[in-house]
């Protein structure tokens, strides 16, 4: 037989599309009410018939358990599933907002490294050009000696054959 059991409005529950061998119960509103399992109250996993209104605008109040009371072990395990659940479900933030502040991080290493390269190619650019400027400027300079060398032999030529 089943009894009639008020669940807190802090309770959860999700619908379940599984088939009733009997007829399902009409809810205070008159609608058909499908099967929910309870998963945040005292408890957890056990199905019952509450209205399809529930958590909405409708202030239904119609619940009934579908299935009969569980062993205390049962509701003991399952809770310490869902706490399992909420422990993995909390790393998983945690760890997709690392996620997240790792990517950041290597975009602002990769700006980085472009900005690296670009002055590294800059600086590359600049110290070409001066090996450039000096090596023009040495063979100037080598142009420039051998000119006053030719000068001062003639000028020297010029003075001893005179």
């Amino acid at each position: 037989m089943r009894t009639h059991y008020g669940i807190s409005r802090e309770g959860s529950s999700s619908i379940s599309s599984s088939s009733v061998d009997a007829p399902t119960p009409r809810c205070h509103c008159g609608v058909r009410s499908p099967i929910r399992t309870a998963w945040k109250c005292d408890y957890p996993g056990r199905r019952f018939y509450g209205c399809s209104g529930y958590g909405t605008s409708r202030k239904c109040s119609f619940f009934q358990w579908y299935d009969p009371e569980p062993p205390p072990r049962y509701s003991d395990v399952i809770r310490r599933f869902l706490e399992a659940n909420e422990g993995i479900r909390s790393e998983n933030t945690e760890l997709k907002k690392t996620r997240q502040e790792l990517l950041d991080e290597l975009r602002s290493l990769q700006h980085t490294l472009d900005e690296t390269r670009a002055d590294l190619e800059a600086a590359i650019s600049a110290s070409t050009a001066m090996e450039d400027n000096m090596l023009a400027s040495v063979a100037t300079t080598r142009r420039r000696g051998v000119l006053i060398t030719v000068l001062i032999s003639v000028i020297i030529l010029l003075v001893f054959y005179r």
